[in-house]
């Protein structure tokens, strides 16, 4: 098992044209976000405390998944 953080999974998605792209553009740029979390529930509650714009939260639950398997793989 790998041991990032989901941070620095979403730095590798910087520029990528996709949701996922937007969102990891926002987290990069966001000081306040739990950079060294791997918990999906703290970061859950961060997202939907402090929205994006133009990101839905759904992107995050998938990227989350996506994430998770690659942790594991």
């Amino acid at each position: 098992m790998k041991d990032v953080s989901f941070y620095q999974y979403m730095k590798t998605k910087v520029g990528e044209k996709s949701d996922e792209g937007v969102l990891a553009k926002h987290l990069v740029n966001d000081f306040s976000f739990p950079k060294f979390s791997k918990d999906y529930d703290e970061i859950s509650d961060y997202l939907e405390k402090n929205p994006y714009e133009n990101v839905k939260l759904d992107t995050f639950d998938k990227t989350f998944s996506e994430y998770e398997n690659w942790l594991n793989y």
